[in-house]
């Protein structure tokens, strides 16, 4: 159960920081590109591979404070993050093929299922 509460109040300070960075940083460059969202989601990848590399793999932090950063607070602040790790971790693990699979259908079906959610959505 503390693992759980360490996921579910990490998750809760990143959505936060996710919303008051993002904000910040559209309002600041005010345009319609997703600078914000771009934004946190660069800062997620970076920090998850600080951490796994850092607090994972040299201090080998216990797992209580692993679920609080990575998965809670970078979960929260964004799910790019991991995904990222992956990417690199294929790509790390010399399996170029995995990483375009994993890329490629990564993008291209999370595109195509937010559309289908959208034409579902705007259908009911």
């Amino acid at each position: 159960m503390g693992v759980v509460f360490a996921v579910a109040l990490g998750g809760a300070i990143g959505s936060a920081l996710r919303f008051l960075l993002s904000k910040v940083v559209q309002e600041h460059f005010g345009i319609s590109f997703p600078v914000g969202t771009l934004f946190v989601n660069l800062v997620g990848a970076f920090f998850i591979g600080f951490f796994f590399a850092y607090l994972v793999d040299k201090l080998a932090v216990n797992p209580h404070a692993r679920a609080l950063l990575i998965t809670g607070l970078l979960g929260g602040l964004t799910t790019f993050s991991t995904y990222s790790y992956e990417s690199f971790s294929l790509l790390r693990e010399g399996e170029t093929l995995k990483f375009l699979a994993y890329t490629l259908g990564t993008n291209v079906l999370g595109i195509f299922f937010t559309f289908l959610g959208y034409i579902l959505g705007e259908s009911l």
